[in-house]
C-alpha cells in the first residue's frame, strides 16, 4: 500500500481537465489488491502463492457517449495512455443520456464501521505460523470418524486492497478492506462407496476464523451421505440447510438486478409492490453489516451505501440499481453498483444478501416435519429459467420422517417454480449463517416434487 491513490487520482483528474476537449467529464477507478495463499493436499504441503494486482479503469463521458479503457499500473503515464484510448472511442458510440457519473457530495465516513473491514495483522505473519493450524484441522477431521480416510485439500488465504473513485463532478471516495479464509475437503469411504465433504469460512479479521468448526463441518458433510439411497417419487416438504441456500439466494439476487429487470430477463420485472412469496420471506441487502464480507462504505461508483429490504414479507420493495439503470427510470441510484475489478464496468448487484431469520429453532422445524427431505447439497440452481422461474435440480441430503432424519438420500431431483417455492415457505429458523456474502437460516418449503 505504498503510493497514495487519492493523490494520484487528484493529479490524474487535473491532467484530464487541462485537455482541450470541451464538455468532457471523467471518472477514475484506482485499485490495488494483494492476496496470498497456502495449501496442503493429502496431508502434504502443496506450496504457497502470492499475487498483486493494481490498475486503473477510466471512463470518459461527453454528450451521452461514454468511453472506457483500463490498464495495469498506477501512474500518471497509465492514466494518460488510457485517456487516449477512451477518448478515441467517443465519436463511434451511440449517445445515451442516461450514461452519467455520480456527482460528488460531502458524506461523513463512519470510522467505526470502516474499522470492522480492516485487519492490520494481515500479511504480517510468516507462513510457518499457519501450518500447525492446517495440520490440526486435518487431525480433527480424521479423528471425527474412522470412515474418514483423508483430507484432500486444506488451505488458508489472505487478501487486502484499497479503491479510490474520483471524477470531475467533485466525487472522491477511498476505502480499504481485507479478509482471511480457510477451506478444506475431506474424503470418507465405506466398502466401495466414496463421499466427499467440504467447508469454507471467511472473516474480515483472521483471529475471527474458526478453524475447528470448519474441520468439523467438512467431516460431518463427508460422512452424512454414506449409505445413501433413493427416495420414492412424491410430493413432500423440503428443508434447505444454510450451506446450500446460497444457491437460491444467488438466483433471487440476480433477478432483482435492475439491468435484468429492464431487459425483461427477470421474472420479477413489473413485480414492484407485488407479492412473490409467503409472509415469512424477507430478503435484505446490507452493505453496512459490520465485518460483512461484502460490506463497503461506498458502491463502485462512489455512492454511499445503505441497508435495503428488497423483498419484505413476500412483497418486492426494491431492485438493485446503479447510476445508469436508475437514470433510465428517472430515479436515484440506491448504491448497488459493483465491479469485478478495475478492468470492469459497473453494473447493479447485491452485497451482503440474506434471508431474514425467523423465530423457530432448527430442531423445532425438523420436529414439525412428518415427511420431508433436508437438502445438504444442490447442483444446478443457476440453470433455473430467469423468466419463467422453472427449475429442476439435483440434490442430496437426509430423509425426514416423523420429525427426525432417517437415512441419507442421493441422486434425487427437486423441480418446480421459484415463485411457488417462495410462496410455500412455511417455516424459517433462527440460525442465520453467512457463507461469504450470502446468508440464510434453515427454512422449509411445505411441498415440492421430489423424484
Amino acid at each position: 500500500m505504498s503510493e497514495d491513490l487519492r493523490e494520484l487520482a487528484r493529479r490524474g483528474l487535473e491532467w484530464i481537465k487541462n485537455r482541450p476537449a470541451k464538455g468532457l467529464e471523467a471518472e477514475l477507478y484506482l485499485s490495488r489488491a494483494e492476496e496470498r495463499g497456502l495449501e496442503r493436499r493429502e496431508g502434504r504441503p502443496d506450496g504457497a502463492s502470492e499475487a498483486v494486482a493494481e490498475g486503473v479503469g477510466l471512463r470518459l463521458a461527453a454528450g451521452g457517449r461514454m468511453g472506457f479503457a483500463c490498464g495495469a499500473g498506477l501512474s500518471l503515464e497509465t492514466i494518460s495512455g488510457l485517456f487516449a484510448k477512451a477518448s478515441a472511442q467517443l465519436d463511434h458510440l451511440e449517445p445515451d443520456l442516461a450514461k452519467v457519473f455520480v456527482a460528488g457530495s460531502s458524506t461523513p465516513v463512519d470510522e467505526a464501521f470502516a474499522a470492522t473491514l480492516w485487519d492490520d495483522s494481515l500479511f504480517t505473519e510468516d507462513w510457518n505460523a499457519f501450518l500447525p493450524k492446517l495440520t490440526d484441522m486435518e487431525q480433527i477431521v480424521l479423528a471425527a470418524d474412522p470412515r474418514l480416510s483423508s483430507v484432500i485439500r486444506a488451505g488458508y488465504g489472505e487478501s487486502r486492497g484499497e479503491v479510490v473513485i474520483a471524477n470531475t463532478l467533485g466525487l472522491s471516495t477511498w476505502e480499504r478492506g481485507g479478509s482471511a479464509s480457510v477451506g478444506l475437503s475431506a474424503l470418507c469411504s465405506e466398502g466401495d462407496e466414496r463421499q466427499t465433504g467440504s467447508s469454507f469460512r471467511s472473516a474480515r479479521r483472521k483471529d475471527a476464523l474458526d478453524f475447528t468448526t470448519a474441520a468439523r463441518e467438512a467431516a460431518a458433510r463427508a460422512t452424512s451421505l454414506l449409505g445413501a439411497r433413493k427416495l420414492p417419487t412424491g410430493t413432500r416438504a423440503v428443508i434447505f440447510d444454510p450451506w446450500v441456500a446460497g444457491e437460491l439466494l444467488e438466483l433471487v439476487a440476480g433477478l432483482l438486478c435492475a439491468d435484468q429487470v429492464q431487459r425483461g430477463k427477470s421474472l420479477l420485472a413489473g413485480k414492484l409492490g407485488k407479492r412473490v412469496g409467503s409472509e415469512l420471506v424477507t430478503f435484505v441487502d446490507d452493505p453496512r453489516r459490520p465485518a460483512g464480507m461484502a460490506s463497503s462504505l461506498f458502491d463502485d461508483e462512489g455512492c454511499p451505501t445503505r441497508k435495503k429490504v428488497m423483498i419484505e414479507n413476500g412483497v418486492v420493495r426494491e431492485y438493485f440499481y446503479d447510476a445508469y439503470t436508475a437514470n433510465r427510470e428517472g430515479r436515484a441510484s440506491n448504491a448497488c453498483a459493483g465491479r469485478g475489478s478495475y478492468r470492469g464496468l459497473p453494473s447493479p448487484g447485491s452485497s451482503n444478501f440474506y434471508l431474514a431469520p425467523g423465530k423457530t429453532k432448527r430442531e423445532e422445524l425438523m420436529a414439525q416435519t412428518k415427511d420431508g427431505l433436508l437438502v445438504l447439497d444442490i447442483m444446478g440452481m443457476h440453470m433455473a429459467d430467469p423468466i419463467s422461474g422453472e427449475f429442476s435440480v439435483g440434490v442430496s441430503g437426509l430423509a425426514v420422517s416423523g420429525g427426525a432424519a432417517t437415512h441419507p438420500v442421493k441422486s434425487a431431483m427437486i423441480s418446480g417454480n421459484l415463485v411457488e417455492l417462495l410462496d410455500r415457505v412455511d417455516l424459517v429458523a433462527d440460525d442465520l449463517t453467512f457463507y461469504g456474502s450470502l446468508g440464510a437460516p434453515t427454512f422449509r418449503v411445505s411441498s415440492m416434487t421430489v423424484a
